[in-house]
């Protein structure tokens, strides 16, 4: 049975229809599927690496939920391979991500700790991720927001980066959609078992196992992560330890009902605990460091695809359930509970030269805790042509109906166009321009509607955000070489934002904020075995009051070597991260700084891998946002056996 790439963002449509509550001991899952992967005797089929494919031939559904290459599409995508993830080794996927252009993060104090990824400056929570279709949000948090606080790398085949407001299927309040794509089960049985140990008592183990015939496919994982981690805030003066313990299990099914019709069902569970600093005692209200929070995050969905020559339908139902409890001095302070239901459709029809898309999706959230709940509705359709194999155009439209703010309609056009030069070389013009909207979430207007809001945010009716964004660039690609430049502009109207310095609530800017700059990406195979990867970003952002904007770097640079050894057993990676000019609440400048990082991978033979990592390798001090510390130097080692 063929794999069908339609559905959603990041390869084949995943499912899920509701969450449930695990009676199982994770601990004993995380055991069993290592005793597994370890025990049983089956014939696999051994993965042979293969030469990174041309950027150009490159396959991405993000941009409109349904395969396209790279080639042929105009917006700015960034596609993260399994090699790719392997060669950085982080645990965290945010960490991941930071190497790409654009892709800026702020973290609070270490892994676990509340982290913000922006993409071209944009707030996190207008940033769309999807996990194998599954969207993962906070509907409890202020805005909604990505949860990347609790997002791990493993079991992690692909992530795909949509950059700018341009995720017209997926929410008119998309600033940028992050796809990530899980391990898929191969033909016939296969598994594998991971261990880790590293610096601050760090210890992850992680198992899989799974099995695919023509019938379908089952993919289960499971892995678990503690640390003890070091002191998140500096004006903690007494240094404890701020450590984070995370467990996850992921499960991955499909049904071939005929050769046309799939059922997909994904489901997703994440326990948490974090310590953190700055909480207020539960008696005296003095500010604290003894704080904790526990979290559980399930999420599931149901999907049926059914395909037909040129034309497709996938029809699918999630479902998010979060809970979060909150300690200061091990009492508890209070909690939040959330849901998001979401159901949607896309179809599509293609006539080679001409493409249709079209879908709809419904979707509620409720703040249960707080009783707060809001449903909204929308439809879309997006016409796709081509010229002579090198003139490609997009138009899209979407409408969306919100129960409280009414209904919006938001646009995409896009172009570009190739010229084939000599020797396999490629020169690519491109351009886009989107809009959208994003109304007020339940959390920013109860919280002014309530009793710590007062002065200009008491009683304040926040109104709808709009959003716009344009971009230009072109590419040069060969077999060994890419090369890209892009200049873009977006621009918030109505900005929400809250209050830091007099904390009175959430206000809403009178006018516009900005973020526009460039974009320069550069990678080529410097000999067979040699390959570099670098990207710079200049992003000049504003408020109304020409302020930069909250821990937006105004340039960061990346840089990656990439080294093969003894006929490609032996990898090893260099990364160089590099930030000027970032500045917090109140205009407060950081100091610039750059981390480098290495990392090595030994396939010793076909059951057997080492890798060992070191994180700051030069030791450096830095903050990412103002009062928060950062890890020092670190050092993990891991061994990984396969089946």
């Amino acid at each position: 049975m063929p794999v069908v790439y339609i559905v959603h963002s990041g390869g084949v449509h995943q499912s899920g229809l509701f969450t449930m509550k695990p009676t199982f001991s994770r601990n004993a899952l995380c055991c069993a599927l290592l005793f597994c992967s370890n025990t049983i005797n089956a014939q696999t089929i051994a993965h042979t690496p293969q030469d990174e494919p041309n950027e150009l031939e490159t396959i991405t559904v993000v941009s409109s939920k349904i395969a396209t290459p790279l080639r042929e599409i105009a917006t700015s995508v960034t596609v993260i391979s399994k090699e790719d993830i392997e060669a950085r080794a982080n645990t965290s996927l945010s960490e991941i991500m930071r190497h790409e252009v654009s892709v800026g993060v702020s973290n609070s104090g270490g892994i676990g700790k509340n982290t913000t990824l922006r993409i071209r400056g944009e707030d996190g929570f207008r940033t769309k991720v999807f996990m194998d279709g599954i969207e993962l949000s906070d509907p409890t948090a202020p805005q909604a927001t990505p949860i990347f606080d609790d997002i791990l790398s493993n079991f992690v085949e692909r992530i795909e980066i949509l950059r700018g407001p341009q995720g017209l299927m997926y929410g008119a309040d998309a600033g940028g959609v992050v796809s990530i794509t899980t391990e898929q089960a191969s033909l016939g049985l296969h598994g594998s078992a991971k261990a880790e140990l590293g610096s601050d008592s760090t210890q992850l183990i992680n198992g899989e196992l799974g099995f695919a015939n023509d019938t379908g496919h089952i993919y289960l994982a499971a892995s678990d992560f503690s640390t003890d981690g070091f002191n998140a805030q500096t004006s903690d003066t007494s240094n404890e330890k701020d450590g984070y313990e995370n467990t996850t299990i992921h499960l991955n099914a499909g049904l071939n009902l005929s050769q046309d019709l799939q059922l997909n069902f994904v489901l997703r569970d994440v326990t948490s605990d974090n310590d953190y600093d700055g909480c207020y005692d539960n008696i005296t209200y003095a500010l604290i460091n003894q704080c904790r929070t526990e979290g559980e995050n399930q999420t599931a969905r149901l999907s049926v695809h059914y395909q037909q020559k040129e034309m497709g339908h996938t029809l699918g139902l999630a479902k998010t359930d979060i809970e979060r409890d909150f300690f200061s001095n091990e009492q508890f302070s209070y909690g939040s509970k959330g849901e998001i239901t979401k159901v949607d459709y896309t179809g599509f029809y293609d006539l080679k030269r001409h493409k249709l898309i079209w879908g709809a999706d419904n979707e509620s959230q409720k703040i249960t805790s707080s009783k707060l709940e809001r449903e909204q509705t929308g439809v879309y359709v997006e016409y796709q042509t081509s010229l002579q194999d090198s003139l490609y155009f997009t138009a899209g439209m979407r409408y969306d109906d919100n129960d409280t703010f009414g209904t919006h309609t938001s646009y995409r056009v896009s172009a570009a166009y190739l010229i084939p030069l000599a020797k396999q070389n490629t020169l690519k013009f491109k351009s886009t321009y989107g809009t959208g909207f994003r109304a007020p979430s339940l959390y920013e207007q109860d919280y002014n509607n309530g009793d710590y809001a007062y002065g200009d945010a008491a009683g304040l009716q926040l109104k709808e955000e709009t959003s716009k964004g344009f971009d230009f660039g072109l590419e040069f690609n060969n077999p060994n070489q890419h090369a890209s430049l892009v200049f873009f502009k977006q621009t918030i109207a109505d900005e929400i934002y809250f209050d830091n310095i007099a904390y009175q609530g959430y206000l809403q800017n009178a006018s516009s904020s900005e973020s526009q700059g460039a974009e320069l990406e550069f990678s080529q195979d410097l000999t067979k075995q040699l390959r570099l990867r670098a990207n710079y970003t200049y992003n000049e952002t504003h408020t109304t009051d020409e302020q930069p904007r909250l821990r937006r770097p105004k340039q960061q640079a990346n840089i990656g070597l990439q080294q093969s050894w003894l006929a490609q057993s032996l990898q090893t990676n260099l990364f160089v991260n590099h930030v000027r000019e970032l500045f917090d609440i109140g205009g407060q400048p950081l100091d610039n700084y750059s981390v480098v990082s290495v990392s090595a991978n030994y396939q010793l033979n076909q059951a057997l891998k080492f890798n060992v990592k070191i994180d700051n390798l030069l030791d450096r001090e830095y903050q990412e946002v103002a009062g928060y510390n950062t890890s020092g130097l670190a050092v993990y080692i891991g061994i990984q056996a396969s089946l």
